[in-house]
């Protein structure tokens, strides 16, 4: 009789002791929960699509902040313009909208709070947006850089991630320039406790139903050629397997949830501006996705788990420990140890990639075993 292993639970259990101590030190536990849950949910799809893209595929995707950066840009831009004119916003403040983006933000929130269909329906629309933007940034970026060797394809994913950014930071039309925009809250009509409740459990029932949609996606027909292309492009192409045009797919698809995860992070945060979206976000994913193991979705979510639990250390180290440095430095500098360890002792990650068993072999697996108890 086949054991069920529970090895994956037993590898989530120090990562969860952790948050509980982490949990009862901090001075508000409830504020501690809701702002790791909304970073989750971020971090989560950020890194199942590039376990889609990189762990599946085998598509070495170093510009993953772009299609991130993209959903929160067409969020920052677009949402507090397309309501002002429903909200009775001056035209002079849209026409000098850089100087007057925070006082149209408000405005346009406070219109939010009267109007809820209006809000939920702008928070929606801004969703599918910046899932649209996203997926044609991955056909802008793989167009012509799709038909490259790796590395090569990884140095111009790098060259495009960091081109987006300096556009938004260098053309003030988009997100104010350098001063970022405000972004309106399609949640203003709660407030206190059950506000942050509320968006933090929209936020993860996305992320998780992204991340279910994505497993499905990964362990479906289409799952088992791209991790035939992964394994040998030739013997792919020899099958008839149009092997630019299904990772073309893949890097659509996987740029699509990081827009709506950009969409997201700059709802929960209010503002977007461009420096935040720096190529060490690209890096961090990756770390992630290596730590937790690529090729399994449930790897990349106890990688961003595992990386959540190192910054939020670090977060509340800054209040009792004092040093000749910049503290936040030091969850970068963990990482990169973790990372080292990692690799060194167990490269293929803390849950490595199983090899993939197809329905009908499992079927027989079962009819074996209980023909031989």
């Amino acid at each position: 009789m086949r054991v069920k292993s529970y090895v994956p639970l037993l590898k989530l259990a120090p990562i969860l002791a952790w948050f509980a101590a982490l949990f009862l030190i901090t001075k508000d536990p409830v504020r501690f929960f809701i702002d790791l849950a909304s970073f989750y949910s971020f971090y989560l799809m950020l890194s199942i699509s590039l376990n889609l893209e990189y762990g599946c595929t085998g598509i070495p995707n170093f510009g993953k902040v772009m299609f991130f950066a993209g959903g929160a840009f067409v969020t920052g831009a677009l949402t507090a313009r397309l309501i002002a004119p429903l909200a009775g916003v001056s035209g002079m403040f849209l026409a000098h909208y850089k100087l007057y983006n925070v006082i149209v933000g408000t405005q346009v929130s406070a219109f939010f709070s009267h109007r809820v269909d209006v809000a939920m329906a702008t928070f929606v629309l801004m969703l599918v947006l910046a899932a649209a933007v996203g997926a044609a940034l991955g056909w802008a970026a793989s167009y012509p850089a799709i038909r490259l060797r790796e590395d090569y394809l990884a140095m111009t994913l790098i060259v495009t991630g960091e081109l987006l950014r300096i556009i938004a930071r260098n053309y003030d039309p988009l997100i104010c320039g350098t001063i970022g925009v405000s972004v309106p809250d399609p949640f203003y009509w709660l407030s206190g406790l059950p506000h942050d409740l509320l968006r933090t459990s929209i936020m993860l029932a996305i992320a998780f139903s992204t991340w279910a949609l994505v497993d499905a996606l990964a362990k479906s027909p289409f799952g088992r050629m791209i991790r035939a292309i992964r394994e040998n492009e030739l013997a792919a192409e020899s099958f008839g397997k149009d092997v630019i045009k299904v990772r073309m797919k893949v890097l659509m698809v996987g740029s699509a949830i990081a827009g709506v995860a950009g969409a997201l992070y700059a709802f929960y945060s209010g503002t977007v501006q461009a420096d935040d979206f720096m190529p060490i976000k690209t890096f961090v994913v990756w770390v992630m996705v290596i730590l937790g193991g690529a090729g399994n979705n449930k790897g990349a979510a106890l990688g961003a788990l595992t990386y959540l639990a190192l910054d939020r250390t670090i977060v509340l180290l800054k209040g009792y420990v004092s040093a000749p440095f910049d503290i936040n430095n030091l969850s970068y500098v963990a990482l990169g140890v973790a990372l080292i360890l990692v690799l060194m002792y167990k490269p293929e990650g803390l849950i490595p990639e199983k090899p993939f068993i197809s329905g009908t072999s499992r079927r027989r697996s079962r009819t074996s075993d209980q023909e031989n108890p």
